[in-house]
């Protein structure tokens, strides 16, 4: 998957100038390489500033395939995680906004994620202890 993220950014080049512009710093073309081929894991920063460029979700695609379904789930231990990583992202874009720097933007990021998944999981939850699929307010619901 990874390949085939670094193909549809235009190349090797193209894919270490997307990852460095949203890490906010350089990237070996030899580290990608040894991604790429296989040889060393895929950093998560790296796969979705790919997957953003390319509008490719195949990571999240993937995962989504793999993961348990959340009808078992303890709705306490999924609504403490929750919270705890809801209020980890918040606190890391507050230090973001304080420093500015591109490493603490990149960590904002990566609770953000870890923060939505959380609570994917707790409307997932949700949802199959109900009726089944919820509509977004305003899609039809």
């Amino acid at each position: 998957m990874f390949r085939n993220l670094v193909t549809q950014s235009g190349g090797k080049e193209a894919a270490a100038a997307t990852i460095a512009s949203a890490v906010g710093h350089s990237i070996s073309l030899g580290s990608l390489s040894r991604i790429e081929n296989g040889n060393a894991e895929v950093p998560l920063l790296w796969a979705w500033a790919l997957m953003d460029a390319t509008h490719n979700p195949c990571f999240d695609a993937y995962r989504a395939q793999v993961a348990e379904p959340p009808g078992d789930a303890c709705p306490y231990e999924l609504i403490g995680e929750t919270s705890r990583e809801h209020g980890e992202s918040l606190e890391a874009s507050l230090r973001a906004a304080r420093s500015e720097t591109a490493q603490d933007w990149a960590q904002a990021a990566v609770e953000h994620r870890e923060a939505a998944d959380k609570h994917a999981a707790m409307a997932a939850l949700c949802e199959a202890r109900s009726t089944g699929p919820v509509p977004l307010r305003g899609q039809g619901g």
